[in-house]
């Protein structure tokens, strides 16, 4: 087998993408037969993957095996190539979420090896006798931890992570404000399956001006 000689260049959020456009292609091979209309869908995809992706020339080649595409098949077999290519989420263990929730007291850990972190953009788990749930995001090369309570009961309506429309729910979080003993809430619906939520994220930017905006006094 010949040695990667590229190293991971591809987020977990730009693989999700990949993902999300070689959708569109499949969609369009199985919806016409026109070949203008298919030609035009790889023309869109083309652009959005070059806009959303700095690439070098190398990256590019083999990023741009999914705009040729004849089946689902094909389709599959080229992003199993690219999985090598992620970058995965930042290592955690049972003492890294300790340290970063050191202020609670009976804090309920999750089975980390039930996570793939080469498949999340950020890691959420939920602590159901509290209604509790905890997210950690990577910003600047360093975890991020956030607490909130998240409601039963959940509608469809857009999610304020991934930006999708699905089963979301109220997430509510508090933060100490400037003043002693002042707090500030901010209450944002969120998909209630974090690891399809994390599916969906195609945009990491969104992501962080979420968890910015809910950290801010």
């Amino acid at each position: 087998m010949e040695k990667q000689t590229i190293q991971p260049f591809l987020t977990v959020a730009n693989y999700h993408l990949l993902e999300q456009q070689l959708s569109k292609i499949l969609h369009a091979l199985t919806t016409t037969k026109d070949k203008n209309v298919i030609l035009a869908v790889r023309g869109l995809v083309d652009t959005e993957i070059t806009l959303k992706l700095a690439l070098s020339a190398e990256e590019s080649m083999l990023v741009e095996q999914l705009l040729t595409v004849t089946d689902r098949a094909q389709g599959d077999a080229i992003l199993e190539q690219l999985k090598p290519y992620v970058i995965p989420f930042k290592p955690v263990t049972a003492s890294t979420l300790k340290a970063l929730f050191k202020k609670e007291k009976k804090l309920k850990l999750p089975n980390l090896e039930g996570f793939n972190f080469q498949q999340i953009c950020y890691l959420a788990w939920d602590d159901p006798g509290t209604h509790r749930k905890y997210v950690i995001l990577e910003q600047n090369g360093e975890l991020k931890g956030i607490k909130g309570t998240f409601a039963n009961n959940t509608i469809r309506g857009i999610c304020a992570i991934c930006n999708r429309h699905s089963d979301v729910g109220l997430y509510t979080t508090s933060i100490k404000g400037q003043i002693v003993g002042t707090f500030t809430s901010h209450s944002n619906y969120i998909c209630a399956d974090s690891q399809t939520c994390n599916e969906h994220v195609t945009d990491m930017d969104r992501t962080r001006e979420f968890f910015q905006r809910i950290t801010k006094k």
